[in-house]
């Protein structure tokens, strides 16, 4: 399970947090690594992974986008088998390293992200350096299920996205969607910032036993990324 944010403040300033809650907590925490991949000197994306895991839930390409990636329940077993062995679709978090590698903004990611066949169904969040640059991306395997923009003119300044369709409502046993917009209404979008995301995201249930860690980024001010060990 995982939480995702994309927000937007008053000034029109783009901020993106997860947190990427899993089993294996004590594990997992201890092989948590911040990773940077850098040509010419330059960094050309960077994320928060596993040691050993070659693909990214969590990732910015500076001064472009920030991704993060949520589980989706969908399908069975064998179908994915199917989409990956057989179709040779992407493995859902080789797509986001690869669209960090590749798209060269906000709107050709999630084109990449959207269009993409992938082996699993997934949420796909997505952030960008500019007003309105916010986005939501439900995935089936072949396509987009859905796409949920920021709409800041119409009073939606942040989207939140854990592991059911927004459209649907949360299952009272793992309600963590309403604690974070109910942080989110309380702190205000002339308020928001990585401080205060990072505040949200670490209001119980959104933090629990599972958290691993908590990311917070804005492509905008790529020196600011930094993850947590929770």
């Amino acid at each position: 399970f995982c939480t995702s944010i994309v927000a937007q403040d008053d000034q029109g300033n783009i901020y993106h947090g997860r947190n990427l809650d899993y089993d294996f907590v004590d594990i997992l925490s201890k092989i948590t690594i911040d990773v940077r991949f850098i040509k010419s000197g330059q960094v050309v994306y960077q994320g928060t992974t596993f040691l050993g895991y070659v693909g990214l839930w969590t990732g910015q390409s500076p001064h472009k986008f920030t991704v993060s990636g949520d589980e989706r329940a969908g399908g069975r077993w064998w179908e994915n088998a199917i989409a990956a062995f057989l179709n040779r679709n992407y493995p859902v978090s080789w797509l986001v390293r690869d669209t960090l590698s590749r798209a060269e903004d906000f709107q050709s990611a999630v084109l990449r992200l959207a269009s993409i066949p992938i082996i699993a169904e997934v949420y796909y969040i997505v952030g960008g350096v500019l007003p309105k640059e916010g986005m939501v991306i439900t995935r089936n395997r072949r396509g987009p299920a859905d796409l949920w923009p920021l709409d800041p003119l119409g009073g939606a300044w942040f989207r939140v996205e854990t592991n059911y369709d927004h459209w649907t409502t949360p299952p009272p046993f793992d309600d963590r969607r309403t604690p974070a917009i109910k942080a989110l209404n309380a702190t205000g979008q002339q308020n928001i910032n990585f401080d205060t995301l990072f505040k949200v995201l670490s209001v119980k249930p959104v933090l629990n036993n599972n958290t691993v860690y908590t990311t917070v980024m804005s492509a905008a001010l790529p020196d600011k990324y930094q993850t947590w060990i929770r």
